[in-house]
């Protein structure tokens, strides 16, 4: 009987090692994938930044676009009204 205790005793203690290895491991993925997270958060807050950059710039370049359009538009009528001699 006393065999049997030991061995029960010596298996329990075995699972409870295998055990504290098992979550030492999981704390350790679970730190691993916060820090993963964590980049990926810091990535998508820089792209929408530099969305935000792209879309002024665009804003900006259309606006110029359209002001070189109304220029070309004046110069065209210009030429195209007969002058008044």
């Amino acid at each position: 009987m006393s065999d049997k205790k030991t061995t029960k005793k010596a298996t329990t203690k075995k699972d409870e090692e295998e055990a504290q290895e098992a979550l030492a491991q999981l704390q350790q993925n679970a730190m691993n994938l916060q820090g993963t997270a964590q980049n990926l958060a810091n990535q998508l807050s820089q792209y929408m930044q530099l969305c935000k950059h792209y879309e002024q710039t665009i804003n900006i370049l259309t606006g110029r676009l359209q002001e070189q359009q109304r220029l070309v538009e004046q110069l065209q009528q210009q030429q195209n009204v007969p002058e008044s001699s």
